[in-house]
């Protein structure tokens, strides 16, 4: 099952970016879906928001990246297999990355990074390993998250992203679509939640797309990457995670949505409309 596209003009798409990347083409979609099952409409979020929470997304995503890379080279393979999960905190402007260990009864704080942009510092043992109401609030939240799948699959496995509510005393988490291709990015399959203050409940989940799409990195004529053009039929706009994703790729993401045409050029997006008319 696939996400219905659009195919645009890699001449009409250069037009369209404007100030973004110079040399970017348009990559051609695959075929729409066929027998796709009706759309349901997600919570709308302004622009603003889907902007500063892509870009949360992408912070700690990668900050948990780097960190895992980190632990990885820097304990047993013993100490290893204690490893449960992990929280992210800000720490002034950078990030903590606490891994989660087994105890006989639960879970414990075990190891501590510092992440800082894509550098991970050192990895040092907790000192206090009680983790703290927000730090056993979180954990919940993904664990909760995660026992509580959608029907829609677009990987065998799956990364996870918790935040803090801005609307709320609770948490919103992403579960999102992995893969271990560098060469493919997945689009489809990504849900949102909003889970209460405790970590424990489900109070709503959204399906950010219609159905699995995994699109190939291609390059345009100049050498640089092509921008990918994906339709969404679930929401007015764009969606967090094509944020996400276009940060994470380096790649512009052209976002078809009702009769309107979006630009996700990282932390930017911009109406392009233009180019339907074309």
């Amino acid at each position: 099952m696939r996400i219905s596209t659009i195919v645009l003009t890699a001449a009409a798409l250069t037009g369209a970016a404007g100030s973004m990347a110079a040399g970017v083409s348009a990559q051609t979609p695959p075929p729409p879906a066929r027998n796709a099952p009706a759309p349901v409409p997600i919570e709308e979020w302004s622009q603003a928001r889907v902007i500063a929470m892509g870009r949360a997304i992408y912070e700690q995503d990668r900050a948990a990246w780097r960190a895992t890379d980190a632990l990885v080279a820097a304990i047993s393979p013993e100490d290893l297999a204690k490893v449960r999960g992990w929280v992210v905190e800000p720490s002034g402007q950078n990030q903590r990355v606490r891994f989660l260990k087994a105890t006989g009864d639960g879970v414990e704080a075990g190891w501590d990074i510092i992440v800082t942009g894509d550098r991970a510092g050192t990895v040092t043992p907790a000192t206090d390993t009680t983790l703290t109401e927000s730090e056993s609030a979180q954990f919940a939240a993904r664990q909760t998250a995660a026992a509580n799948p959608g029907p829609l699959r677009c990987s065998a496995t799956a990364n996870s992203v918790v935040l803090k509510d801005p609307d709320s005393d609770g948490w919103l988490v992403w579960i999102l679509t992995s893969t271990t291709d560098a060469g493919i990015v997945p689009v489809g399959g990504h849900y949102r939640y909003r889970i209460t203050a405790d970590g424990k409940t489900v109070l709503h989940r959204d399906q950010l797309s219609n159905g699995c799409l995994n699109m190939p990195k291609q390059q345009g004529p100049n050498g640089q990457p092509a921008a990918m053009v994906v339709s969404q039929i679930v929401s007015a706009g764009p969606v967090e995670t094509h944020v996400f994703l276009s940060l994470q790729n380096r790649i512009p993401i052209f976002v078809s949505a009702g009769d309107k045409l979006f630009a996700v050029d990282g932390a930017r997006i911009r109406d392009a409309s233009a180019a339907l008319r074309r």
